[in-house]
């Protein structure tokens, strides 16, 4: 990192010397203007140099050693007391050689001896100059750094902190790095909190991104001082929608009646509403994490109660009773009240099996819950899937995909019961269908007579229409061909039989396959292996009551 300086200060310089044709031709005769260089002052002793010197504080002195009055070293050794960083070049006589040990010991900058050119000391004169630029720019450099740093404190402190809570600290190492932050919290006994804005993505989704921000920034400063009414603490942004309190635990209330002030502020000042998940308290800074985790891991309990609220963490015992309990009945019942489309006697299903699942006195864990939810929108889904045409399935999956992104349980429910409810239309549409009650009648008579080598002629025979419209119109709405649709009926069948442990010959011919090849064959394209392989790999699975397959119906 390079810092430039904008306007480079000329160097100045003060020749003393007790003769006058020396500081005539030194101070007129070299063109110290060309090289940079303003003669400030000139004077003809040593006591007359000091006050010259103090009055126009030279960047570079040039001056005889032995003066009457005041000697060259006694001036240096006034002038570098008060002007450490001042270039002193001594000219000198061999005659005065142990002044000239005297004035290096006291740190000459350089020292010139008698007779000289004016060359000599010029080259003498820019070699100072060369270091004392030099030396201004690296303390400019320097300067710039610091203010950088003091600029990005506030930054560096709360990335120092979001490490801090990740992976913690060597106490050893502590305090040198809290001083180096400027970090005013004591260094034992805290407590970690984290804040998160409800429903965030939602209520700014139409918003412009300075208004975004603009709540960000409000609800980050409402938390700040807050907490610094009542105790030493940082407060930093940990996600878009997430802000993390790391504070020493308030000696006038405890840290959940902060929380709730922090939560009352914030709704008040902001028409925004928080959830604050609390950590309990640590020792050492090294076990912020484990607060940390814990404050999060409260704070799912957002998923549950809808936000707006403050959660402590607690380490219950009874963890393992508040697991929810799920009634395969009532999902029984809830999937037959859905094949039929009747979506009253199914919201009263999902209300029982909901009302299950948090009726404990302890709540259960809120990922658990979300994960049974969706497992019950698959199977929802599954329902309304052999139901509904191509794009209504799609239709279906769209919203299926956008129920993992429910911020609560309750927005969780709604999306569900929306499902049933956009999926029960569709089957009461395909229940009033004439077309599909016709087609169904002839899966019904298919599925009745797999043993038959039954033609489209004898479907259409017994849903009283022509061949060849049975034939388009059963394409149309099962999107397969007839001879697909008994084929793929046949293979399920024949899949149960398999597993069953019935012979594949006999198998062949209760489906109407005489040519026992020719069955094997079409199995195996079926399902991608024969049937004896079939039952090698699923017949012991089924036997443990493996739950991965499921018997087709």
């Amino acid at each position: 990192m390079e810092f430039i300086l904008k306007h480079a200060e000329p160097i100045t310089l003060c020749i003393v010397d007790d003769i006058p044709a020396v500081v005539r031709g030194l101070s007129q005769r070299i063109p110290w203007e060309e090289h940079g260089i303003t003669v400030a002052a000139t004077a003809a002793n040593g006591e007359e140099g000091l006050v010259q010197i103090r009055k126009h504080r030279p960047d570079i002195v040039l001056t005889d050693i032995r003066m009457p009055f005041t000697d060259g070293l006694t001036m240096m050794r006034t002038i570098l007391a008060e002007q450490p960083e001042i270039k002193l070049i001594f000219l000198t006589g061999y005659s005065d050689f142990s002044y000239a040990q005297e004035a290096v010991k006291l740190g000459a900058f350089d020292l010139i001896v008698k007779p000289f050119t004016r060359p000599q000391v010029l080259e003498s004169v820019l070699k100072a100059k060369e270091v004392l630029e030099r030396e201004r720019s690296q303390a400019e450099q320097m300067r710039g750094m610091e203010q950088k740093l003091r600029e990005s404190m506030p930054y560096l402190r709360q990335e120092y902190m979001r490490l801090l809570i990740r992976y913690g600290s060597r106490q050893q190492h502590l305090s040198q790095q809290w001083d180096f932050y400027a970090i005013q919290m004591k260094r034992s006994g805290f407590c970690v909190m984290v804040a998160e804005i409800d429903f965030f993505a939602d209520r700014t989704a139409s918003m412009a991104v300075a208004e975004v921000e603009l709540i960000r920034f409000a609800v980050q400063n409402i938390l700040q001082e807050t907490i610094a009414a009542h105790t030493d603490g940082i407060v930093f942004r940990e996600h878009v929608n997430q802000f993390v309190i790391v504070m020493n635990p308030p000696s006038a209330l405890d840290a959940e009646q902060l929380a709730e002030k922090c939560r009352e502020n914030v709704c008040r000042h902001t028409y925004q509403t928080v959830s604050i998940g609390i950590g309990s308290g640590v020792e050492e800074a090294g076990q912020l994490s484990v607060s940390y985790a814990q404050a999060m891991s409260a704070l799912t309990n957002t998923f549950l109660t809808g936000g707006n609220s403050v959660y402590r963490y607690v380490e219950s015992p009874e963890a393992d009773a508040a697991l929810p309990r799920y009634s395969y009945d009532k999902e029984k019942e809830l999937l037959y009240c859905l094949r039929s489309a009747n979506l009253a006697k199914a919201e009263e299903q999902l209300d029982g099996i909901w009302s299950e699942w948090v009726s404990s006195p302890v709540l259960p864990d809120p990922a658990i819950v979300k994960t049974m939810c969706l497992e019950l929108a698959h199977s929802i889904h599954r329902v309304f899937s052999d139901k509904a045409s191509d794009a209504e399935v799609k239709t279906l999956e769209k919203k299926l995909a956008e129920m993992n992104g429910a911020a609560s349980f309750e927005e969780l429910r709604r999306q569900i019961r929306d499902f049933c409810s956009q999926g029960c239309a569709y089957v009461q549409i395909r229940q009033t269908s004439d077309a599909r009650v016709l087609v169904e009648r002839a899966i019904a008579h298919i599925n009745g007579n797999l043993h038959r080598n039954l033609s489209v002629a004898d479907c259409a025979r017994e849903v009283h229409l022509s061949p060849s419209y049975f034939s388009n119109l059963f394409k149309k709405e099962m999107g397969m061909t007839l001879a697909q649709y008994i084929i793929s009926r046949r293979m399920e069948k024949a899949k149960e039989l398999v597993l069953e442990g019935m012979q594949v010959q006999d198998i062949a011919v209760s489906l109407g396959y005489e040519d026992r090849p020719y069955f094997t064959e079409l199995f195996k394209k079926y399902t991608g292996m024969t049937p004896t392989d079939f039952r090698s790999k699923y017949s012991s699975a089924v036997q443990r009551g493996n739950s991965d397959f499921v018997s087709p119906e």
